[in-house]
């Protein structure tokens, strides 16, 4: 049975279930042999962009691109589910025990989105949680241990895959979602896919750790669970649709009004009680329309990953994408092939997108002039 939810979403409820995260194509690739990709990632061809001379892919470009994940590779705060410590510095924690009283929820939730912006947020949205968009099975971080600590087992493929398979279930009276886009600089991904881009990405990851550790502890210190979150534990483009971001693009990405797919998307669960947004209806219709007839990024894209299918549907090229949604799927194997001759992630598909607003497109020369 098809089934149309409020009108941004067409949904084969017949098919549809919640996501398993080992399919991921990034976690794939340490335990599917079937993919060419298996046990590669980006050190595979890293000496040889090096070694080739090819603008935007020197030692200084590759440097920028890895320092620039760095927050988010090294802070073990980051996705926490609880506060750090029982102490709390020169503040100490005895004040933030008891639930600060809302009387306007209405004011209170433009506080809430005021602080994520303060703390670094392009973009900040709230929706009610949709158990849909909730990772049926996935990866659960050790409490306090950074993202390069938690998964060097993983990555490096030494580890059962009942590691990436534990179910997931928010706690209960968590039913609200603030989700934060962060934008890409717009420059720097116009130079995809040279390494500047790949930067652009990077830095963006980092920007989100620390905005939502932030987020998070403010939500404590009123008495409040936060739950941090990167790509981890839900999907995170239909909760940002929920949130009125955007729109789902042709790419297989966020499209939103400001940026267009210029964004990267972190979120932290909550039971504060918040005024949800709604979706943005028209903007929705806008991009459904545009995607049918535009076909840049599909043509932009280096491995044909995109679809030039005028119409969306309900089938899904592999595993990695998870079907039961009408939309346009990407075949997320063929990308990460490119990913990993082009020893990092591609922005074409974004650079490409008119969403993106970008008018001028750079050389890796002229970024760094």
């Amino acid at each position: 049975m098809e089934k149309r939810t409020e009108n941004f979403y067409e949904i084969n409820e017949s098919i549809y279930q919640r996501f398993e995260e080992k399919y991921n194509v990034l976690y794939r690739r340490t335990w599917d042999k079937t993919l060419t990709t298996y046990g590669k990632m980006f050190d595979e061809n890293l000496l040889h962009h090096i070694n080739s001379k090819k603008e935007g892919y020197s030692r200084i470009d590759f440097a920028l691109v890895a320092a620039g994940w760095t927050v988010y590779e090294k802070f073990p705060f980051a996705f926490a589910w609880e506060r750090e410590k029982t102490e709390g510095g020169d503040y100490g924690v005895n004040w933030t025990q008891s639930k600060y009283k809302i009387e306007n929820p209405k004011t209170f939730t433009q506080q809430v989105k005021k602080v994520a912006k303060f703390y670094g947020a392009s973009l900040v949205g709230i929706a009610k949680v949709n158990e849909k968009w909730i990772y049926k099975t996935g990866f659960i971080r050790p409490p306090l241990t950074s993202e390069s600590d938690s998964k060097k087992d993983i990555r490096e493929g030494n580890v059962q895959n009942s590691i990436l398979e534990s179910p997931i279930n928010l706690p209960e009276g968590v039913n609200k979602v603030i989700v934060m886009g962060i934008e890409m600089d717009k420059n720097a991904v116009s130079t995809s896919p040279a390494q500047p881009a790949a930067a652009a990405s990077a830095i963006a990851y980092s920007k989100m750790a620390f905005v939502i550790s932030c987020l998070g502890e403010f939500i404590r210190n009123l008495g409040y669970r936060a739950i941090q979150c990167g790509n981890d534990t839900a999907l995170s483009i239909p909760l940002a649709i929920d949130a009125g971001f955007g729109a789902l693009g042709r790419n297989g990405l966020l499209i939103t009004p400001e940026y267009g797919p210029r964004v990267r998307i972190c979120k932290v669960f909550t039971d504060l009680p918040l005024i949800s947004d709604e979706p943005n209806l028209n903007f929705i219709k806008k991009v459904d329309k545009f995607c049918k007839n535009c076909y840049k990024c599909a043509e932009a894209c280096e491995t044909k990953a995109i679809t030039k299918d005028r119409e969306p549907s309900f089938e899904p090229p592999n595993i990695s994408n998870n079907s039961g949604v009408k939309k346009y799927y990407v075949n997320v194997e063929k990308c990460f092939e490119f990913w990993i001759e082009n020893s990092s992630d591609c922005g074409n598909c974004i650079a490409a997108c008119p969403f993106s607003g970008i008018k001028k497109y750079y050389s890796a020369l002229e970024f760094w002039e």
